[in-house]
């Protein structure tokens, strides 16, 4: 300790206000290892302070005495880890080393100082388990995906045995059967573990997430089915139909479709009402055109409905759809002569 340190902390120890009845130490910094080497933390708090002694009757002699110790003691039971080399600086932090070698698990960290006071931190210092020991990625797809909706995912970066390697905290790039996963990549990883939210825009059946580093350590997820989002408009989708005057027409079909313009399912059952202009069109429910109806129904499940019409005025009509809660659709229909 240099001449100037001893100083300063001898005015620091003179000069500070109420008496510390120990130190209290805060954080650690690194606050992880993965113990393959020693490692220099720098350990924050308050009253870290050099004692100044002072012997009246001369038997033991006056000087600063600046020896701090430390120690890190598992969570789980067990002997305390010391810390070398402790050292107390001109910043009033602690600097020493973790030993290389010490087991897996959670530490807390006991700090002694000059006088014999010791204060401790709770879950202050974690040994993960070395980035080197991947073997694979745990993928898990936590809800159904529905087509161009975020859903969650979460990934696990684990050993050979299965269990989590803490110590990975890399990136890895994501993809899907489709090609057409987003985002495509993912991380960085905390202890080991990532959640998150992806987004497939295709529908897929039977599709896999698989997640891969930079060292092409991979691993994929169970298969799933990638299904359409809920139904946000209604859609003709064939081309308009001819029928004579007086006839009862082709089938006329109407969709469901989501966002994406996929056919979606009808969450619950919906109604529409048909509309002509110019007005005077009958509707009818088959094909023979006996059953009138002035409205069709999407079941639940379904992404289809149909119906029929008679005219009986030559032209182009058209008709209308007009769901409960959706947008309406258009289409122009024929009546030949």
């Amino acid at each position: 300790m240099t001449r100037t340190m001893i100083l300063a902390l001898l005015a620091l120890a003179c000069t500070r206000a109420p008496r510390s009845d120990g130190p209290v130490p805060l954080s650690v910094s690194p606050a992880r290892s993965d113990a393959l080497g020693p490692v220099a933390v720098e350990i924050s708090g308050r009253a870290f302070d050099a004692w100044v002694r002072s012997d009246f009757d001369g038997s033991t002699g006056d000087g600063l005495d600046a020896r701090f110790t430390a120690a890190l003691e598992p969570a789980a039971g067990g002997a305390a880890v010391p810390l070398g080399d402790v050292a107390l600086t001109e910043r009033r932090t602690l600097r020493a080393t973790v030993p290389a070698g010490i087991p897996f698990g959670t530490y807390r960290l006991s700090v002694t100082d000059p006088r014999g006071r010791t204060g401790a931190l709770e879950h202050a210092f974690r040994v993960v388990t070395s980035t080197a020991g991947v073997a694979a990625f745990r993928v898990e797809v936590l809800e159904p995906p529905r087509a161009g909706i975020a859903f969650p995912v979460s990934l696990t970066a684990i050993d050979a045995q299965g269990v989590t390697v803490e110590g990975f905290e890399g990136d890895v790039t994501l993809a899907d059967l489709t090609g057409t996963i987003s985002p495509a990549s993912a991380g960085p990883f905390a202890l080991g573990r990532f959640q998150g939210f992806a987004v497939i825009p295709a529908l897929a059946t039977a599709d896999r997430l698989t997640a891969r580093d930079a060292s092409d350590r991979s691993g994929s997820s169970d298969p799933f089915d990638v299904v359409a989002g809920p139904p946000v408009a209604l859609f003709f989708p064939d081309p308009p139909v001819t029928a004579a005057a007086g006839a009862c027409s082709p089938r006329v079909s109407l969709e469901l479709r989501d966002a994406l313009g996929h056919p979606a399912l009808a969450e619950s059952d919906l109604a529409a009402q048909l509309q002509s202009a110019p007005p005077g069109l009958a509707f009818f429910s088959d094909a023979a055109c006996g059953s009138p109806g002035a409205s069709l129904s999407f079941a639940a499940g379904a992404s289809r409905a149909s119906f029929h019409f008679r005219g009986g005025a030559a032209g182009s009509v058209v008709v209308r759809a007009v769901p409960d809660s959706l947008p309406s659709a258009v289409q122009a229909e024929l009546i030949s002569p």
